[in-house]
């Protein structure tokens, strides 16, 4: 891609899928197992506390100190879960993205699927924590002047003090939409020029991006048409699974059925529920890998030829 063409960035992450289907396999497993393998840990690890947390509910002592102390364990320990999992998804999400970046801008270096655990990776996890604690800081701070602003218009009192209100905050939710996509595009380009520089980039790609919003807008709205279609063919794929399934899972549909089916063992809950698992799970993990691969691409695709349209500007 010589110059910036936007339908040849925007679909740049199916030129990937169709070239190198293999790497996309393993990009897969990848993730399922990366994926897996955690829940699984989580459920060995605190198996008696989710067994008493589904006898909740059934006949006996009333404020149990026991159990609610479990309880309280279990609720601890599955926070502690949620953010050593953020970040151990997020490093996942940088090596895919480094696997993706590097078919891109590097395809001789295939071997192991252009999978890598160096520098570029580490980077990368740093970069996307940093943007994570960026847009959280940034729609918070926005959701707080929406809210003192509306505050403040329904102060008014009256009916058309609510209705200037809900117009107030529609305009407001508008133009916050309108300036985080503004200020997602300013930064678009960190990833792919964090991975080729092999150091932390975030606000080079300010300059980087100055007057090429519009090239980087319109591959941005076709690479959205693109996943929604994507979306919507997964979606009915899932649908058909589930139809298909229809005739050998009715017995979910049965009064007391779900009830009954969560005072199993954790094993012979996978075992009932196991077609419906492995369609859904199989689904799931080609669609998550076809939706990274279709969306990480498509950045180093835009950054290559915006590159090469005007080398100074790097």
């Amino acid at each position: 891609m010589a110059r910036f063409s936007v339908a040849e960035a925007a679909t740049a992450g199916l030129g990937v899928i169709g070239r190198r289907p293999l790497a996309v396999l393993a990009w897969g497993l990848v993730i399922f197992v990366a994926t897996a393998a955690p829940m699984y840990l989580l459920l060995w690890a605190m198996r008696p506390d989710f067994a008493m947390l589904m006898q909740v509910g059934q006949p006996g002592p009333a404020n149990d100190p026991q159990m609610i102390g479990r309880f309280m364990r279990l609720q601890s320990g599955v926070m502690l879960f949620q953010l050593l999992f953020w970040l151990w998804a997020t490093g996942v999400k940088a090596v895919i993205c480094s696997a993706v970046f590097r078919a891109v801008l590097e395809p001789q270096e295939s071997r192991f699927a252009y999978l890598r655990l160096g520098a570029r990776e580490g980077w990368l996890t740093l970069l996307f924590l940093v943007e994570y604690v960026l847009a959280y800081i940034a729609c918070f701070v926005l959701a707080l002047l929406a809210v003192v602003v509306v505050a403040i218009v329904a102060m008014g009192g009256g009916p058309q003090a609510h209705v200037a209100a809900v117009s107030t905050a529609v305009v407001i939710g508008l133009v916050a939409l309108v300036l985080f996509l503004w200020l997602a595009l300013k930064l678009s380009m960190a990833a792919p020029m964090t991975f080729v520089d092999r150091q932390f980039r975030l606000f080079e790609s300010w300059s980087f991006t100055k007057g090429r919003l519009g090239k980087l807008l319109g591959m941005s709205v076709l690479l959205v048409v693109l996943l929604i279609g994507i979306e919507v063919l997964f979606g009915g794929l899932m649908m058909g699974g589930v139809f298909a399934l229809g005739g050998t899972m009715t017995w979910l549909l049965e009064p007391g059925a779900v009830q009954a089916l969560v005072r199993e063992p954790p094993l012979e809950i996978v075992r009932k529920l196991g077609p419906a698992i492995a369609i859904a799970g199989v689904l799931l993990v080609v669609f998550s890998t076809v939706v990274t691969t279709v969306f990480c691409a498509p950045w180093a695709a835009s950054y290559r030829a915006l590159l090469n349209e005007d080398p100074a500007r790097a």
